[in-house]
């Protein structure tokens, strides 16, 4: 079975850049399937990148290579990394963007690879002039071990964002992606925090006055202009309306920080730090 290579970017379809690294696997692994994943990430949006990757990753074939292009330290002496799950390689800059993988994958290996033998590779589009070549050669049946070295994802870059911030009867947490029709996810993956959130007496969003939110299973389920949280399709808890954005109702952007409470007190007659 050929090896598929699927590409993550937040590269859009205006510039040339996709259709370029296109080109490049067509030459170095003409046997591979080129997927996209999703070029639509917003610009420098490791977060959203991250989330994502994590969502989708299992829903690709065996064997499957990821490049995954959103790399706001291009150029500079950030690493390149190399993540094995199973039979699946990921690569990607070491920059968060992986976090949340080895977070659901534990187990996974890991690997800083050896950029030096690109000596002519661009400054600015290593997605082309490295990650291509890499992954060319994954595919056509190098190992990890033979592109760079051993080291434990423990070492990586890790992110703020990642781990949302819990106290007695609240969680900290924040917006890692708006999706099309405006529902808003959260940085809580839905095991544990469906449980967790479901032992709570109430939910609300804190805000001035706090906002009340419906635990729902459907958006059918939701009377109109109603918060609803929901298990979204894509593994993380989502804020959601029936038919219309959460997201403009509650003018949230892509990384703000929200707090969820399990009920009312007057220390949190306050807005949304970010608004």
């Amino acid at each position: 079975m050929p090896v598929p290579i699927v590409l993550l970017t937040d590269f859009g379809h205006i510039d040339p850049y996709v259709g370029q690294m296109k080109g490049v696997l067509a030459s170095l692994a003409p046997h591979s399937p080129v997927l996209d994943l999703c070029h639509g990430v917003r610009p420098q949006a490791v977060m959203q990148a991250a989330y994502f990757l994590n969502a989708s990753f299992m829903h690709f074939p065996e064997k499957s290579i990821f490049i995954c292009v959103v790399d706001p330290g291009v150029g500079t002496d950030r690493r390149i990394v190399c993540a094995s799950i199973g039979n699946r390689h990921v690569l990607a800059p070491d920059n968060g963007l992986l976090t949340p993988l080895f977070a659901e994958y534990p187990g996974a290996g890991c690997h800083i690879m050896d950029t030096d033998q690109f000596p002519d590779a661009s400054a600015t589009f290593h997605g082309r002039d490295i990650f291509c070549p890499l992954a060319a050669r994954l595919a056509g049946g190098a190992s990890p071990a033979e592109l760079g070295a051993p080291i434990h994802f423990s070492e990586l870059h890790t992110p703020d964002w990642i781990v949302p911030v819990e106290t007695d009867g609240s969680v900290e947490c924040t917006v890692q992606h708006i999706d099309t029709f405006g529902n808003v996810v959260l940085n809580l993956p839905i095991v544990p925090w469906f449980e967790r959130l479901a032992s709570w007496p109430d939910l609300l969003l804190r805000l001035s006055p706090p906002l009340e939110i419906l635990r729902t299973t459907t958006f059918g389920q939701l009377p109109r202009n109603t918060l609803g949280c929901i298990a979204g399709s894509q593994g993380n808890l989502e804020l959601v309306l029936n038919g219309a954005s959460a997201a403009q109702h509650l003018k949230v952007d892509l990384g703000d920080t929200i707090t969820l409470i399990s009920s009312f007190s007057p220390d949190d007659q306050y807005t949304n730090r970010n608004k």
